[in-house]
């Protein structure tokens, strides 16, 4: 089987013409990750445990592919409604996290996967977080990321806490390159965003990159 998405504990595999095996850790703290993963925008024909922890999802599509690898066959660039497609469905993934008190510190290229090229789920349960009094607890150090957002780039010690909405401005600064091909900071932003002006995207990303974290937020209008 072609391994698509692999991690210490999730993996996803082709198994057949159109039928993709999701493999995940259905026990301790990953388990609130996948009770609130959006699988009814998936076509899931069977589910069942296996090993001792875990749990396989079958799963009908036409194609599932990497972020990383839709890119490249879209000449690394997304459109207008891709991009939004995105967002909504990123958006709405932490935000479900967020109402049962857990979020994710910065997303990933490489940890987001395109199914039938109009969905988006993020899959690595590994950066989960508890979020206590709007911070999350940053106890060991990431890899540097184009999509770190502010406070995680200017971190000066190990352990410390940031806000929880950490998430949201990585997710928003990902949307922006992989639509306008740049990294977006708080002195270029209004200059990159500059093409999509006014849009409802342009609006629900400003939200999200607000330098503040307590004046980020997530809505689409």
């Amino acid at each position: 089987m072609t391994v698509v998405y692999h991690n210490n504990q999730t993996k996803l595999e082709k198994e057949g013409k159109d039928t993709w095996n999701l493999t995940v850790n259905w026990e301790g703290e990953t388990k609130k990750f996948w009770i609130n993963f959006p699988f009814p925008l998936l076509k899931i024909i069977k589910q069942e445990k296996v090993k001792d922890r875990y749990k396989q999802f079958t799963i009908k599509a036409k194609s599932i592919k990497t972020l990383a690898t839709f890119l490249k066959e879209n000449k690394n660039h997304l459109s207008y409604d891709r991009s939004i497609e995105m967002l909504f469905d990123l958006g709405n993934q932490l935000q479900s996290l967020e109402r049962f008190y857990m979020a994710i510190p910065f997303i990933d290229i490489n940890d987001i996967i395109v199914v039938d090229e109009k969905h988006y789920f993020y899959l690595n349960d590994s950066k989960l977080l508890d979020i206590k009094n709007n911070k999350i607890d940053i106890d060991e150090p990431y890899k540097k990321s184009l999509f770190f957002s502010p406070e995680l780039d200017n971190l000066k010690q190990i352990p410390t806490s940031i806000n929880y909405k950490s998430g949201f401005y990585s997710l928003a600064s990902l949307v922006v390159f992989c639509m306008l091909d740049d990294k977006v900071t708080e002195d270029n932003k209004n200059v990159i965003m500059a093409p999509i002006y006014t849009s409802k995207l342009y609006w629900a990303l400003m939200r999200m990159l607000e330098k503040d974290p307590r004046d980020r937020f997530y809505l689409i209008i």
